[in-house]
């Protein structure tokens, strides 16, 4: 008994959810058959003239329960069909209500719903998100376009509210009440389609009334995703919707460089040798070039050694030549030696490329991102064989943590025979609540707290009852909105001054210094917009000046005009639009002026 329920959880309530339905059929038409060989039985042993349609009408007539009532002898085929044919038909009932009832008490829970999470797509990210966001206790209303999807079923069992249908259309979804939603996570398969879904869940925001729609799509290309980038900051003041660009190649290359750090040391003091050999230039691959070039520069500004590379694939010089033109400053941080060379080959087994001119293997980590696993695992396992005794970690992508993934953890088992050779489930790592909700906006609004708070220390307040002054993640929830405001008046007040923002590429953007002269101060043309429109804010909101901050009665003592504002609360502003070129590069921006022409087009 113990034995068949365990089968049942782990495979048999599976296998009956696949087949259950023509299973019935099956049934249904022998009982069905069955039923009409027992009246065509009773009709010969009682004498009564029946034709085949009569005993055909008697069978389904079971269905009811209305014929099976006959005088005897009664055939052991009748006696089963009549028991068998109802007991089919009330249990097809039942599912067909169970269904029925689903749908409705998914209705009915829709419409209480707030603040909760849409995810639009149940592949293999959007089922991971689910489950994840559920786990925390969160609410998840999810849009599925194919019926069929084997995971909706276990969505539904883990307390997720499901919805056949295109999840671009506008209608599917106000039925998942976005206009209450907090966020809107777009997971299917389509860079397109995320984008549509995006477009008019924008249009469907001007129906909220209160609070901001976070809506998060994922773009696979990351050539696309670089070049839409600019869209996410571009809001206005009105606005009751975020834009978030997500990319797993890009959050999977920052990901893998940190967990997997290829240096050490203290900065300016490089604990390596500056050479890593990179199998694969595929989307992880570029970005995963470009993010260790670009933090050895940030991280080791003096080192007079330039970060090395050895690129790997089969078209890996018209790719190198491809990122040198995207990220110009990137030969100035590092020397790139591309080898056109198929990992199958002979060339590739002598592995000549791990050694320098001596012989000696100068290598500090080896990256293997091939897009296939089985081929990504054999390509580790060949380099691992080749510098196991040199202690070099090799580090090799893999889709998700199962399948050959499974055979390099670090357990009991394997560890002395995999010691240096490591997977990394790309998924796994980066298709999780804490980072998919961690994008611009929030990086932005968290950078944003923090400069408050060097900024309180510097001046030495000391009013540890104010709520702001905690930790992030501690805040509640109305002040880290307030940081999030803030950060999208970033583009508007930017774009009023001449300048836009746009992805970075730029890596000396940094030192970007606004003009403070006397006629041309932009600074303090900023930070006079920026209390503007906070002041907007704040009046919209229902609150007023008082003498003292109040949440309560909402008064706030800095809701005057500019020129009125006190000189310690003006440096606050100041601080602000001065610390933007480096807020944003953080972020993975840069300050751009517009030119003339440009600005008279927009205007």
């Amino acid at each position: 008994m113990n034995r068949f329920r365990a089968w049942w959880r782990s495979r048999g309530s599976r296998w009956w959810s696949d087949y259950h339905w023509p299973i019935l059929l099956v049934l249904g038409l022998v009982a069905l058959l069955m039923g009409l060989i027992g009246f065509t039985k009773n009709g010969i042993s009682t004498g009564e003239e029946r034709t085949f349609l009569d005993n055909l009408y008697l069978a389904l007539g079971l269905l009811s329960m209305n014929s099976g009532s006959v005088p005897g002898p009664v055939s052991w085929e009748l006696q089963v069909a009549r028991f068998l044919v109802p007991a089919l038909a009330a249990y097809t009932a039942l599912l067909a209500l169970a269904t029925v009832f689903t749908q409705q008490s998914q209705q009915v829970r829709l419409w209480f719903m707030r603040d909760h999470i849409i995810i639009c797509g149940l592949g293999k990210k959007g089922v991971r998100l689910a489950n994840q966001f559920r786990d925390r206790g969160k609410k998840v209303v999810v849009i599925e376009a194919d019926q069929g999807n084997d995971w909706i079923e276990a969505s539904r069992s883990s307390g997720a509210i499901v919805l056949n249908g295109d999840a671009s259309d506008s209608e599917m979804l106000r039925k998942a009440r976005l206009n209450r939603a907090r966020y809107l996570i777009s997971v299917v398969g389509d860079d397109g389609k995320n984008a549509e879904v995006a477009v008019q869940a924008e249009k469907l925001s001007f129906e909220r009334e209160d609070g901001a729609l976070t809506c998060i799509i994922h773009i696979v290309d990351p050539q696309l995703w670089y070049l839409l980038r600019e869209k996410e900051l571009y809001i206005t003041a009105d606005s009751h919707f975020r834009l978030e660009l997500f990319n797993i190649f890009d959050r999977g290359a920052s990901l893998l460089l940190k967990i997997y750090s290829p240096w050490g040391g203290d900065e300016g003091d490089p604990v390596c040798s500056n050479r890593l050999i990179l199998v694969g230039l595929g989307k992880l691959g570029q970005s995963l070039i470009v993010q260790a070039a670009f933090q050895w520069r940030k991280q080791w500004v003096n080192a007079d050694q330039r970060l090395r590379f050895t690129l790997i694939d089969l078209d890996a010089k018209q790719k190198k030549e491809t990122l040198c033109v995207r990220y110009p400053h990137l030969e100035e941080v590092s020397e790139l030696e591309p080898l056109q060379m198929d990992v199958r080959s002979a060339e590739f087994q002598r592995a000549e490329f791990l050694y320098d001119r001596v012989g000696n293997c100068d290598v500090d980590s080896v990256y293997v991102c091939m897009d296939n696993d089985a081929l990504g695992l054999h390509t580790g396992l060949t380099l691992y064989q080749k510098i196991r005794d040199h202690q070099i970690p090799v580090i090799v992508r893999m889709a998700e943590d199962a399948g050959l993934a499974v055979l390099l953890k670090d357990d009991d088992k394997n560890k002395s025979t995999y010691k240096n050779l490591h997977a990394f489930p790309l998924l796994d790592q980066t298709c999780t609540p804490d980072l998919i909700l961690r994008g611009t906006h929030e990086v932005l609004a968290r950078d944003l707290h923090e400069a408050y708070l060097e900024g309180l220390d510097s001046e030495k307040v000391m009013d540890e009852g104010d709520p702001a002054r905690d930790s992030w993640e501690n805040l509640p929830e109305d002040i880290k909105e307030k940081n999030r405001r803030q950060a999208d008046r970033i583009g508007v007040i930017l774009d009023e001054h001449g300048y836009r923002i746009a992805p970075l590429t730029d890596w000396n953007a940094v030192n970007l210094v606004f003009r403070e002269e006397e006629g041309a101060n932009e600074v303090e043309s900023m930070a006079r917009m920026e209390h503007e429109l906070w002041c907007q804010e704040m009046i919209a909101k229902h609150w007023k000046y008082g003498i003292q901050k109040d949440e309560d009665l909402k008064t706030n003592p800095d809701l005057v005009p500019w020129q009125d504002l006190p000189p310690a609360e003006k440096e606050k502003n100041f601080r602000f639009v001065r610390d933007l070129p480096r807020l944003l590069t953080r972020a993975g921006f840069q300050v751009e002026q517009q030119s003339p022409s440009a600005k008279e087009s927009a205007e």
